[in-house]
């Protein structure tokens, strides 16, 4: 069955089809759990930038499908503090015991999010665009974890700018987002 599975991704690859890793991401962004939702509560709080109108997009990805230990909660943050003219935070939050732990943020993102089929040290590469704040025109960058995490900002070094890239979007706007503070 693995060597099926394997020989079907080959396959896909070498057509050109992004291949993901089954029951890789869901969607939890219209229901976090509490413990989350305090978490990013303390951690925005901590940073002086609680503003009412902060909203949280929130997408859930099982990196033990690539190699990698448990769960990772992809976090866009918006709202006054958290957005300039390039774009808003994207939050790559681990669990830590009862608790969670920023693995990166990442400034100046705009949507959409992409989950990209290739992988550095058992986490997936994640796509953003980048335009605005003096960038024209945009371009989709592509952050890959180092090993401890992923780039500060997808429009310096060690992002790279990439062509055509195919990925599976994992936040699309910010409908829907949820408030932090209601």
């Amino acid at each position: 069955m693995r060597l099926t599975i394997t020989v079907i991704g080959a396959l896909a690859l070498m057509a050109g089809a992004p291949v993901f890793p089954r029951a890789q991401q869901k969607s939890i962004s219209s229901h976090p759990s509490e413990p989350l939702m305090a978490y990013l509560r303390s951690y925005l709080s901590q940073r002086g930038r609680v503003a009412p109108d902060t909203t949280t997009r929130i997408t859930s990805v099982d990196v033990k499908t690539y190699g990698g230990n448990a769960e990772e909660n992809i976090v866009y943050v918006s709202g006054q503090g958290w957005c300039g003219s390039g774009g808003c935070t994207m939050l790559i939050l681990e669990p830590a015991g009862s608790s969670f732990k920023v693995l990166s943020k990442v400034t100046i993102v705009q949507l959409p999010i992409r989950l990209l089929p290739s992988v550095s040290h058992a986490h997936p590469d994640i796509g953003v665009i980048v335009s605005g704040g003096g960038i024209m025109p945009g371009y989709e960058a592509v952050l890959s974890f180092d090993g401890e995490s992923y780039p500060r900002n997808p429009s310096l070094p060690p992002a790279r700018e990439a062509a055509a890239i195919q990925g599976k979007v994992i936040i699309a706007t910010t409908k829907n987002s949820v408030p932090l503070y209601e």
